[in-house]
């Protein structure tokens, strides 16, 4: 594994999104007044990038030629390399599930189950799936199960208005991804909703769920008085994403968005010092 792997896999390899998982499942646990052991963030961290190789594994298999997109090139030309960190992620991963509490262990693997399950759909069937539906639901069950299956009180009102919050949050992320890529996903024969929609339906869709998020953010408020701080983060995390959304034409030869818009759930950080 030379030098210009190793940076490939810091720029290819999503361990941004790993990280900002964790950091994500951090902040639910502090909002349920869960206590979380340290071995269950090192085993979310594994599992969610675990996942996110499989994945490009999975799309750089699938595409017949050379691929358009840096991303899957990366993964084409590196392939029996990242195969190789991909055994290593998951023998790592499975040594730590024997320090895992038995609720967290249980619920993970029903969540772990899932994401394989979705992944092989991709990878074997013909019909597609709305695909960032489908990651960000199951990129807020990740980061909330823990948290919630060690928290003492049970999932209220304002615990459901907050995934939902966090799944638009994810949502945006993914579509704006999605949409900036369109070109490079249509040349890979990579085909989702996102391929065959026009540019202006996804404009729409993008803005109901970016009003959606802000009515559920200022929805916290009627449930409790104590989650401004909470309010205001994920008010900057929307924020940041809006900006990117206006401004996405200054990145056509760049994929700076990507850092930006997955950096966002690192911001969280401020809400736990």
């Amino acid at each position: 594994m030379g030098r210009s792997f190793i940076i490939g896999l810091l720029k290819h390899g999503s361990l941004e999104v790993a990280l900002g998982a964790v950091v994500m499942s951090m902040v639910v646990a502090s909002t349920c007044g869960a206590y979380v052991p340290g071995s269950v963030y090192v085993s979310l961290f594994l599992a969610v990038w675990f996942i996110y190789i499989l994945d490009r594994l999975f799309d750089a298999r699938k595409i017949p030629t050379s691929a358009s997109n840096p991303r899957h090139h990366f993964y084409q030309e590196h392939f029996s390399q990242l195969l190789t960190v991909l055994v290593i992620v998951g023998c790592v991963g499975l040594g730590s599930l024997v320090y895992l509490p038995a609720p967290v262990l249980l619920y993970g693997v029903l969540v772990m189950g899932s994401c394989l399950l979705y992944l092989l759909w991709v990878f074997l069937s013909t019909r597609s799936l709305p695909k960032e539906v489908v990651v960000a639901a199951l990129y807020t069950a990740g980061i909330s199960l823990a948290p919630r299956a060690l928290a003492s009180s049970g999932v209220g009102p304002v615990d459901l208005l907050i995934f939902m919050v966090i799944f638009l949050i994810a949502f945006i992320n993914l579509i704006l991804f999605s949409r900036q890529e369109r070109q490079y996903d249509m040349a890979d024969s990579q085909e989702s909703f996102i391929t065959r929609w026009k540019p202006e339906k996804i404009g729409l869709l993008l803005r109901a769920a970016f009003t959606m998020a802000i009515i559920g953010i200022a929805g916290f408020s009627w449930f409790s008085d104590s989650l401004l701080a909470l309010q205001g983060l994920l008010m900057l995390m929307l924020g940041v994403l809006w900006i990117l959304y206006q401004r996405m034409a200054d990145f056509e030869t760049s994929f700076t968005y990507r850092l930006i818009g997955d950096g966002i759930f690192l911001m969280p950080i401020l809400l736990l010092i």
